[in-house]
């Protein structure tokens, strides 16, 4: 299937991106994963760490007792992420990080990895400047 979006440089302006095709009230238009996304500490007992799937009971990380996971399944496919933010949160026990420092190191964490596509993200250089002077 086509792409229904393509993106574009706009002088002046920036990156843009603008619909190839006609889209239809509610078709999806994009989807991908997020460079980095965190649980907020307020429904951490409650949502997986993982899919985000909110459920009663969760295995709970034996480590740094904070991430919780739907399965076994879940926790596998996230400890090349979590393993990382898991070393650091043992360190700070009993202590939690804000929301927003767990989320800026798994930024920092993920810019790291070499499993970052650094071809998908874009240097600084690209974005426009709208300061000169």
């Amino acid at each position: 299937m086509a792409p229904i979006v393509e993106r574009f440089v706009s002088p002046g302006k920036g990156n843009g991106l603008r619909a190839t095709a006609r889209i239809s009230r509610g078709q999806l238009v994009y989807s991908d994963r997020p460079l980095a996304c965190c649980v907020s500490n307020k429904h951490s007992k409650e949502v997986c760490h993982h899919c985000f799937s909110r459920r009663e009971t969760l295995l709970r990380c034996s480590q740094c007792k904070m991430a919780r996971y739907c399965d076994a399944t879940c926790q596998k496919q996230a400890w090349s992420g979590h393993k990382r933010e898991c070393k650091c949160l043992c360190i700070l026990l009993p202590r939690l990080p804000t929301d927003s420092v767990r989320l800026a190191a798994r930024l920092i964490f993920a810019l790291l990895s070499p499993r970052s596509c650094s071809s998908e993200l874009y240097s600084l250089e690209e974005h426009e400047s709208h300061l000169d002077l």
